[in-house]
């Protein structure tokens, strides 16, 4: 077959199976994969915006509890605590429940609660009913609100990863993005805040600001959720095309410029994923061990990353610079290091730059490498004003960061992104959605308990 024939016979079956959905005459065209994974992208940052929410919230908390001291103390941990060991549990829940389950509700269902949970806690912050209560009868609800939002995350993930697993790998990728965009924003709004309102020392009015920004926010995920309900909808909407050449297969064809056609019918997705037959976690482990054992260490390790985030300062914390400052240096390290990540995740959805790694012993062995960076980050100013770091060098410490960023999300993406390269029918990849999600909630809670270590090493 000629090159011109094999071209034509590829492009009928682009516009088959990957029509375009919505277009403005010599303006712009949107296809349905452009939406799909434009709609994967959103939802990887609904995904973890409750997470970035509560985490955020806690110099909120922290006035809202001011007549409690031990609650102030605890509020983190507890919070960490509840959300992390909720997820593990229920994540492994969800993975055993997988026969006739529908995927496409579990995602619907897990942001209605979210939505629900996060329009009650936008509330909280502007009603003197919730604001006057009884502090530690509002700290029950405040852990009862964690706990429900990651159930709901919970719910919202294990349908996701299931969806993309079939759907192709560049799907994976734009949730992981999402998650990294998720990751950036709260860093960026936090050091533009205090920039932009300085150090005032006004309690009530820093108060009634503290109030009504942390309601906005809180609005916003719920919003996030709600976007995310409308694109999965307008998605679903298209279940009578039929069908589409998945993503990830069309651009292998251009990165090689195959010269073969397509003798057998493509392969179609049926947009309401629904799981037949159930897929043991032993099946999974024989084909997913290495893969899973990525997504934990990866994980694991990188929760070591808000220890030294928390305590490095500048090496010249007197200088005129304001970023040298502790108030903005801390969270534009966090910026530093979630811009990293979100670079390692966007350059794995780019076949000619090499960044996947589709081999998972070699995802293994660069997993537990990371271990280098914990020595190297304590060469940097771990002990502010009582000794002086090994390296005295804020560009060693920030390009550190940057670096540990970007393995994140290099590894995380490529172990999810090859999950459904190692399945052999759609069961298991649907099955296997929840098999990453256990490993992932655990790599974090273990992480957090290794963090805490940690930190008594530091300090």
């Amino acid at each position: 077959m000629t090159n011109h024939q094999s071209i034509v016979d590829n492009n009928d079956v682009e516009s088959i199976h990957d029509p375009t959905i919505f277009r403005i005459k010599g303006l712009f065209s949107l296809k349905l994969s452009q939406l799909k994974y434009f709609t994967f992208t959103i939802i990887g940052i609904a995904l973890l915006w409750p997470w970035n929410c509560f985490l955020s919230a806690s110099a909120y908390y922290a006035e809202r509890f001011v007549n409690s001291p031990s609650l102030i103390k605890v509020y983190s941990s507890t919070m960490m605590s509840v959300s992390t060991i909720t997820s593990t549990l229920y994540n492994f829940y969800l993975s055993q429940q997988q026969k006739n389950v529908n995927y496409n509700f579990r995602v619907q269902m897990g942001f209605y609660i979210t939505i629900f949970v996060f329009l009650f806690m936008a509330v909280s912050c502007v009603s003197y009913l919730l604001i006057d209560m009884n502090d530690i009868a509002f700290f029950s609800i405040l852990m009862t609100m964690v706990l429900l939002s990651a159930m709901a995350t919970c719910l919202a993930q294990n349908g996701t990863m299931a969806i993309v697993n079939v759907m192709g790998g560049i799907y994976a990728n734009a949730v992981m993005v999402g998650q990294a965009v998720a990751g950036v924003l709260p860093s960026c709004a936090l050091i533009i805040s205090i920039l932009l309102l300085g150090d005032r020392t006004a309690l009530e009015n820093h108060r009634l600001e503290k109030n009504y920004g942390v309601f906005v926010y809180y609005i916003t995920a719920s919003l996030v959720c709600i976007v995310s309900l409308l694109l999965l909808y307008w998605i679903t909407y298209h279940k009578n095309e039929v069908g589409y050449q998945r993503l990830n297969h069309l651009m292998e064809e251009e990165q090689e410029n195959s010269e073969s056609t397509i003798a057998d019918e493509p392969d179609t997705v049926d947009p309401v994923h629904t799981q037949k037959e159930f897929v043991s976690f032993w099946v999974l482990w024989s084909k997913l061990s290495s893969i899973v054992m990525t997504i934990f260490f990866t994980f694991g390790i990188t929760l070591i990353f808000p220890v030294f985030a928390s305590v490095v300062e500048s090496v010249h914390p007197d200088s005129s610079y304001k970023l040298l400052h502790k108030n903005i240096y801390i969270p534009f390290i966090y910026l530093i290091w979630n811009l990293g990540d979100l670079l390692g995740r966007v350059l794995c959805g780019y076949p000619r730059l090499h960044m996947l790694i589709k081999t998972p012993q070699n995802q293994l062995i660069y997993a537990l490498s990371r271990l280098i960076f914990i020595p190297l980050f304590l060469t940097c100013n771990i002990h502010p004003g009582k000794s002086d770091p090994w390296i005295k060098s804020d560009v060693w410490y920030i390009m550190l960061q940057f670096l540990f960023g970007i393995s994140n999300g290099q590894l995380c993406t490529s172990a999810f992104m090859i999950v459904g390269d190692y399945c052999d029918t759609d069961d298991e990849k649907e099955a296997a959605g929840g098999f990453t999600t256990v490993f992932l909630s655990t790599g974090l809670a273990v992480g957090s308990v290794f963090s805490y270590l940690l930190v008594l090493v530091v300090s």
